[in-house]
């Protein structure tokens, strides 16, 4: 019988077939904890009585939310992590390494037909390259690090085929932010994300990570990309395993299917105080703000940057407003650096963070200042995100973005030699 990607690799892992909404115990390829949700599920291993950790090689654990470090109290935390993965042989990736959802790209830890969870809701954006990643609790974690396989409910499908090409100065971000205004902030809720259509071929790998990561504002259960041959040359050239590639069938019992000519998908920013309140970029043209993020796990990559530097070099203005920027790897950080990119955002005003989650969300250094409107490149934009309730939070591309900090106000980027 036909049936979704999700459906095949949870079968694949439950070692029989099963349908949308099975309950299966499947075995995990890759466990990922991070240093906000890792010490409560090493807490939760020991109150579930845990003596060994069933698959060690298959696990890592990455400090990405609290760098630098802020605290005693985060110190001891970590420490914890510290001693757990030096106790049963975990990788570990200290503080400046990135962030998790790059860096366990980075490792090359996905891949097609793989199922990956982690302790944070974004590792949807494992699923670009054909895999299932799954946000996952505490306690899921720690019985997961026990038994190396997990329980899930096997989701049901909503399959959106992407047709067209991207517009010059349009990017993933976009078309990620137009499809969570289409089916909202629970649309997806359990629900597997399967993206489909000629449309893939025109986005960049990275564009396909950032739709997958913003998938989890839909509260998507995963988000799955179909692979094409862009992909699977990505793949070959960085020496990740292509012979588990699953595709959805076109019969395939899909709960809803959404079609999207993405080449009519414009520049687009979601209002406070949620992600799915997305307008066209062009309803805020002159809107004042007073804070710029441009980087993170959303649009923190080496091709967001180069996008950024282009959009720099076209101006000769400094940034107009206080701006933040933060690679989501060192990997990423290096080749910022070897490119110029480094020189020209601190000669226009930039502070550069460490790779790290940083003010995303609260934990680290970047706080914006009562009433302060901030044009951000990240995920989320609740009320108190970057750890003060009364600024505002808007979300763009990193064009947008980057164009805007140089006026003070939103504005679109024009492109001058397309």
């Amino acid at each position: 019988m036909e049936r979704t990607v999700a459906e095949k690799i949870f079968s694949s892992k439950a070692h029989r077939e099963v349908r949308s909404g099975d309950i299966v115990m499947a075995e995990v390829d890759v466990v990922m904890m991070n240093d906000a949700s890792g010490p409560l599920a090493i807490d939760y291993f020991g109150r579930m009585g845990g003596r060994s950790v069933a698959r060690p090689d298959s696990a890592v654990a990455i400090i990405d939310h609290y760098v630098p470090c802020p605290n005693s109290k985060v110190a001891g935390l970590q420490q914890m992590l510290y001693d757990f993965c030096r106790r049963f042989g975990i990788r570990l990736v200290e503080a400046g390494g990135g962030i998790a959802h790059q860096v366990v790209d980075e490792l090359g830890l996905i891949a097609p037909g793989r199922l990956l969870v982690g302790c944070d809701s974004h590792s949807t954006t494992y699923g670009y390259l054909g895999s299932l990643g799954i946000g996952i609790g505490a306690s899921d974690l720690a019985s997961c690090l026990v038994d190396g396989e997990l329980w899930f409910k096997v989701p049901e499908t909503i399959r959106v085929d992407l047709n067209g090409s991207l517009r010059v100065g349009v990017t993933g971000k976009d078309v990620a932010l137009y499809l969570l205004r289409m089916i909202g902030g629970n649309g997806a809720n359990y629900r597997s994300l399967e993206f489909h259509g000629k449309g893939i071929s025109s986005l960049s790998m990275d564009d396909r990570k950032t739709i997958c990561n913003l998938s989890a504002e839909s509260c998507a259960k995963c988000a799955v990309m179909d692979v094409d041959e862009r992909a699977v040359e990505y793949m070959k050239l960085r020496g990740i395993d292509t012979s588990n590639i699953v595709h959805g069938d076109e019969d395939a019992s899909y709960i809803e299917r959404i079609e999207i000519d993405i080449s009519s998908v414009p520049p687009m920013i979601s209002l406070p105080s949620t992600a799915d309140n997305a307008v066209p970029a062009e309803n805020c043209l002159g809107m004042e703000i007073g804070m710029a993020l441009i980087g993170t796990c959303t649009n923190g990559r080496i091709s967001d940057f180069e996008l950024v530097d282009r959009v720099l070099r076209e101006s000769d203005r400094k940034f107009a407003v206080e701006t933040l920027v933060i690679p989501s790897s060192r990997e990423v950080y290096l080749e910022m650096t070897r490119r110029g990119y480094v020189q020209t955002l601190l000669e226009r005003g930039a502070m550069i963070l460490p790779p790290g989650c940083g003010p995303c969300c609260g934990s680290s250094p970047g706080t914006p200042r009562d009433g302060v409107r901030v044009l951000s490149s990240a995920n989320r934009n609740f009320i108190g995100r970057m750890g003060n309730a009364k600024s505002e939070i808007y979300l763009a591309s990193p064009v947008t973005v980057a164009a805007s900090a140089l006026e003070g106000k939103v504005v679109l980027w024009e492109v001058q030699d397309a």
